[in-house]
Formats: structure tokens, C-alpha cells, sequence
């Protein structure tokens, strides 16, 4: 189970419905937007599903998606968390996303930080991956600062030996690249 995370700047906590309009903003905004696997624009429905779907698959012990509210006033400024969580591999990725008017502060840094530090307490996960527009190079900046490696499909298949991880193949959108990191000691 998620506890909420306090730390400096941001408290992560587990996505809820309070959370739908901020977001419905957020992933709507076409510089947000462009980078991500969502078809936009994006309903108040669609939000709304999407939020369901994460409290859903959370409880499924498939996804954790985690509300990145802002310490001053607790409003949402962005989310990160898990997705194609993969037990028998102890494999997951990690997505992430932030209100441009929170870039170059160093708050998504923060966050991600905190959040795979507490990792251990709430999942098994001994390897981590991004995928990662190969135009969306802040994020490849975060993810080396956060220690992960660029690598290919074939690399990972053959560390964490698994078949499939479920990559998603690039549909005519721009390329994606995979990042990896390994946690276990």
C-alpha cells in the first residue's frame, strides 16, 4: 500500500477524482501532450475513466499512479508512477508527467527521487524502464540525471530474462527509446 510521501517541495499520493481537473489540463496542454501516449484532446470523461482505471488497476496490483501536488497550496501538478508492472520479471515502467510552468525547478527530479526510493516498501521491482520520445530530450535529461542508461529491446530481454515486456511498437508516431535502471543491489 501507497502512504503519501511528504518531501520538500511535493507530496506524492495515490490519484484520485480531486485530482480530474487539473489533470484534464495538464494532459491536454499540446507541450505536455506531445510527448505523451494519449490521444488528445482529451474529455472530462475521458479523465474521469482514465482516473477510474488507475484506482482500479492500483487495487489490481498493476499500476501505481501518484498525484504530484505542490507543498504550498496541495494543488496537482503533475503524476508519475507505474504501468506494465510484470511480477515474475520484477519489471515495471516508469511514466511521468508536469505542468510546464513547473519545468527547469527541479520538482519532477524531486519527485522521482522520492518515489523510487520508496519503491522497496510498496513493490517488488528490480528493473525499471522508460520509453521515451527520442524529441523529448528533458526527459532524457531526467532519466540520466536519475541514473537510468539508454539501451535496446534486445539488451533488456536478454538481462532480465523475459520474452516479452510488452514494448508497444511505434505507430507511426516518432520513435521512443528505452531507458533502464537496475535497483536491486
Amino acid at each position: 500500500m501507497f502512504k503519501n510521501l511528504k518531501l520538500p517541495r511535493v507530496t506524492l499520493r495515490l490519484i484520485t477524482h480531486k485530482h480530474a481537473a487539473k489533470l484534464f489540463t495538464i494532459l491536454n496542454n499540446p507541450l505536455v501532450a506531445q510527448f505523451n501516449d494519449y490521444k488528445t484532446p482529451l474529455s472530462k470523461a475521458d479523465i474521469k475513466q482514465l482516473i477510474q482505471d488507475d484506482i482500479s488497476a492500483y487495487y489490481e496490483n498493476e499500476v501505481i499512479r501518484l498525484a504530484i501536488e505542490h507543498n504550498t497550496d496541495r494543488d496537482l501538478i503533475g503524476t508519475c508512477g507505474l504501468y506494465k508492472i510484470e511480477h515474475t520479471s520484477k519489471t515495471a515502467f516508469i511514466g511521468f508527467e508536469l505542468d510546464p510552468l513547473f519545468w527547469q525547478q527541479g520538482l519532477m527530479f524531486e519527485a522521482l527521487v522520492g518515489f523510487i526510493s520508496a519503491l522497496p516498501s510498496v513493490q517488488q521491482i528490480n528493473y525499471l524502464f522508460a520509453e521515451v520520445s527520442t524529441q523529448n530530450i528533458r526527459s532524457h535529461t531526467l532519466l540520466t540525471k536519475l541514473g537510468f542508461s539508454l539501451t535496446s529491446k534486445a539488451v533488456i530481454q536478454s538481462m532480465c530474462e523475459v520474452d516479452d515486456l510488452k514494448l508497444d511498437e511505434n505507430d507511426g508516431k516518432d520513435k521512443s527509446e528505452i531507458w533502464f535502471k537496475c535497483l536491486k543491489s
